[in-house]
């Protein structure tokens, strides 16, 4: 009984250990990259968008967030000239 909690238990661990992971073994774009790549920046940030359970808290997710509140920013003080 003892060892089938024991398993039981280390899987629950090891299927826990691989959540959040979207982008292991990448590194994180900046947010100076994502204002660069105007194209890739959208698909990432509709991707984040579309999975926020899974994708909200990554290192991407965040940066892609804050490098569209930044562009927005740009932009109205362009239109504000």
């Amino acid at each position: 009984m003892k060892t089938r909690l024991a398993i039981v238990l280390v899987t629950v661990a090891t299927a826990f250990t691989g959540c959040n992971d979207a982008n292991k073994g990448q590194e994180a774009k900046t947010v100076g990259w994502f204002l660069d790549h105007r194209d890739e920046f959208a698909i990432d940030l509709k991707s984040c968008r579309d999975n926020p359970g899974e994708r909200r808290n990554t290192p991407d997710c965040i940066n892609a967030n804050e490098a569209r509140k930044k562009a927005f920013v740009k932009e109205m003080k362009h239109a504000l000239k």
